[in-house]
């Protein structure tokens, strides 16, 4: 699994308009959970290539946060083509 290092950016604004909880990011991954009004947002990404969030609840938070970053970072330890790439996108925005 890759390594993720902590980013100092709790308690900040994240890109959905919530308060940064958790932010993390690894050599070329970044995922970070923020706390919404009426939601929390889990936002991950690949640089140059995927950005995705997904929404869920108070109960669900932590094990969306946990998975997507699990996922994402099996991803980006394997050597994958273009074509299984844009599989694994399609399939994980299907997922999230």
């Amino acid at each position: 699994m890759e390594h993720w290092e902590p980013l100092e950016t709790i308690g900040e604004s994240g890109s959905e308009g919530g308060v940064i909880l958790r932010d993390e990011a690894s050599e070329n991954c970044r995922i970070t959970l923020e706390q919404c009004p009426d939601y929390f947002a889990v936002t991950c990404g690949i640089a140059g290539s995927f950005v995705h969030t997904a929404f869920c609840g108070p109960a669900d938070h932590d094990a969306v946060y946990n998975s997507m970053k699990q996922e994402i970072s099996a991803f980006c330890e394997r050597d994958t083509s273009p074509e299984e790439a844009a599989a694994f996108y399609r399939q994980f925005a299907e997922q999230y």
